[in-house]
């Protein structure tokens, strides 16, 4: 979205939330994924001008503060809601990316009728009984650390802020955001948006972190793919190691009239990645076109 600093602001069911607005026209909702912010969609006024651009930084992530409440599926798919109805927005096309993913598909799950158009980037099922049951075991780990060790990270917080800067200047120094990236992404990027990446995961919450993570096995996910939904585009990169092209296909069992669409020599953030592949078949598809390859 726009690079300048100043975000919009809204009350949200779990407190302030920060989102980046521009363009005119029909409006589409973006959501980044774990350790990101609406940063990661700054790309796409330039593919997308004929579109209302609303890019959310998710609670505990970007500019949005934490909450004190856990952050749940559910929760984050209020604050979605809440966003759009701030804006007046009562329709809207839906795109998420990775956990924004599972948010969307949440959103679309809990309010059906408001989402024109649902894009799923870099989101997938598990491909068998085994990945299933590991997924649900990752889940519950992370849901039981998480309320371990909520007392302390909420009082810690404070001093997280206070540590940001010194944390970012640490975590920025090369070769580190090339290292970290490097299982991400198939090919390196510019320097800036490591830079604006690592910065973006070092300021997430670290309590967020862990509730955030947890979801990615909730059940819900699976009950709301049974469920009707508006029309869905899988975007993948064809070497996501995160959600490789197998998990993607099992999610297109469960929405047959799914388009999909991998993304050649591309990794876990195609936005970022091969902004031009991904934006484009973002278009084409806002439009009803239908030239997908799976």
């Amino acid at each position: 979205m726009s690079t300048s600093p100043t975000l919009w602001e809204i009350e949200s069911p779990l407190g302030p939330v920060a989102f980046r607005v521009s363009g005119q026209g029909r409006p589409l909702i973006f959501l980044h994924g774990w350790g990101g912010s609406s940063r990661y969609w700054q790309a796409a006024p330039a593919f997308l001008p004929n579109r209302r651009l609303i890019a959310i930084d998710l609670p505990g992530c970007g500019a949005s503060p934490a909450p004190i409440e856990p952050v749940t599926l559910a929760s984050y798919a209020r604050t979605v809601l809440a966003v759009a109805d701030a804006l007046d927005v009562d329709r809207f096309a839906l795109v998420g990316h990775s956990l924004g993913a599972a948010i969307a598909l949440a959103v679309a799950d809990l309010a059906c009728e408001r989402v024109e158009r649902l894009g799923l980037i870099s989101f997938g099922f598990s491909a068998n009984l085994y990945e299933d049951n590991l997924v649900t075991i990752a889940g519950a780990q992370w849901q039981v650390a998480a309320a371990y060790w909520r007392p302390w990270l909420i009082w810690w917080r404070p001093w997280w802020g206070v540590t940001q800067q010194w944390r970012q200047a640490w975590w920025t120094m090369p070769p580190t955001p090339e290292l970290l990236a490097r299982p991400m992404v198939r090919r390196p990027l510019d320097s800036s948006l490591l830079v604006q990446g690592i910065a973006d995961l070092v300021a997430m919450d670290p309590l967020v972190a862990m509730e955030a993570a947890a979801i990615m096995g909730h059940p819900q996910l699976k009950r709301a793919v049974q469920r009707p939904l508006p029309p869905v585009l899988l975007i993948s990169g064809r070497y996501d190691p995160v959600f490789p092209p197998i998990n993607v296909q099992a999610l297109s069992r469960y929405l047959p009239d799914a388009k999909v669409y991998f993304i050649p020599d591309c990794g876990h953030v195609p936005m970022v990645e091969e902004p031009a592949a991904c934006y484009h078949a973002i278009a084409r598809f806002l439009d009803g076109e239908n030239d997908y390859s799976s």
